[in-house]
């Protein structure tokens, strides 16, 4: 468990000591992706159940030829079995070698947009530790690996090119096909922020938890192969309302600078919607995860000034704070966020075990 503290410090420690604006800034990335990568990459292969059940599917495919049912999979998520496929014939089954391709491409993609976009990447690494994409990486990597061609679909979003869009969104879905959920996003992202859209938001979230029951069917085949079925539970959860306020931030105290952040306001709109319905299943927590992941750099647009040709805002902030005051401001932000990870994430009563996340070991420590 410890390992996530110290990576959590070494991202403010060395946040406070390397340059954060600048093309210098990128030596602090490369040292922070570096730490992620090594720790990622090099865990026990079977540190959590669901790598044990990669790792059955990984010795699985070996059996089959390339355009079989089994690795193909009628066209569902056969991107991410034929890189199995793949990497198991290049290096004659050695299922830590998948873990680290997966490991370098995504915590390359990371960097990149980081680097790319946020005007504070010590926030933005902070942001993607405490709210636990770094450990859900450890776990689902097939998600995860999507997940990271989705954020990179972003450069498509920004730029206005739909090509680079389309290319990105297409390898995430061949990957893991409900990431298609995000498909609406380039869309709704070139749409002004005024208060027309927030009531649009508004009603559209009303709308969703009224008929929630028949989105929930649609979703259910969307996501799971079987005919499970879903009971609601009463309740919202609370990473609904921490989402919510995440995304109320730029409303509230920024406004819309510049277009990029307008952007992201739109997909942590979407992901405040989606996580509403996580007291159906946990399956609307990752479905929000390929919206919600952008907090990385909505965050830190918020409170830190983005190095992007200033436009006018459509939609005034409500308190005109300062960016002094932002910036201080975001100090509350990192408090929150360091304490959200402690106590749901890394605080747990839980018996150690080998198929536990809390538990790391990296391969060689276990014979």
């Amino acid at each position: 468990m410890y390992i996530y503290l110290y990576i959590v410090a070494a991202t403010l420690i060395l946040g406070a000591v390397m340059p954060q604006r600048g093309k210098k800034r990128i030596w602090y990335i490369f040292l922070i992706t570096l730490i992620h990568t090594f720790v990622c990459a090099f865990r026990y292969q079977h540190l959590t159940g669901d790598l044990m059940k990669y790792h059955n599917e990984f010795n699985t495919v070996a059996k089959y030829s390339w355009f079989s049912h089994e690795v193909l999979h009628e066209g569902r998520n056969s991107g991410f079995y034929l890189l199995m496929k793949l990497v198991n014939e290049l290096t004659g089954g050695y299922f830590q070698f998948l873990l680290i391709v997966i490991a370098v491409i995504t915590h390359i993609i990371l960097a990149y947009m980081i680097y790319r976009y946020s005007p504070a990447p010590w926030l933005s690494y902070l942001v993607w530790n405490c709210m636990s994409f770094y450990i859900f990486g450890l776990n689902a990597i097939k998600q995860t690996l999507a997940m990271s061609f989705v954020m990179l679909s972003f450069v498509g979003i920004a730029e206005k090119r739909p090509k680079f869009y389309v290319g990105s969104m297409i390898l995430a879905g061949l990957i893991h096909t409900p990431s298609l959920i995000f498909l609406p996003a380039y869309w709704l992202a070139q749409k002004r922020v005024n208060y027309g859209m927030i009531l649009f938001y508004f009603i559209l979230g009303v709308a969703l938890y009224v008929f929630k029951n028949q989105f929930v069917d649609f979703t259910r085949s969307f996501y799971y192969e079987d005919d499970t079925v879903f009971v609601f539970s009463g309740e919202i959860g609370s990473r609904f309302i921490m989402i919510l306020g995440f995304t109320l931030f730029a409303v509230l105290f920024k406004g819309f600078p510049n277009r990029d952040l307008e952007k992201l306001f739109h997909l942590m709109a979407i992901a405040t919607m989606l996580q509403m319905l996580s007291g159906f299943d946990n399956i609307f927590t990752r479905l929000t995860d390929y919206y919600f992941q952008f907090s990385v750099l909505y965050i830190p647009m918020t409170f830190f000034p983005y190095d992007q040709k200033k436009q006018s805002s459509r939609l005034q902030r409500v308190f005109p704070f300062n960016e002094r005051s932002l910036k201080f401001m975001s100090l509350f932000i990192c408090i929150f966020i360091i304490w959200f990870y402690w106590t749901y994430n890394l605080n747990i009563t839980i018996e150690y075990q080998v198929d536990n996340y809390l538990n790391y070991r990296f391969m060689w420590d276990v014979p």
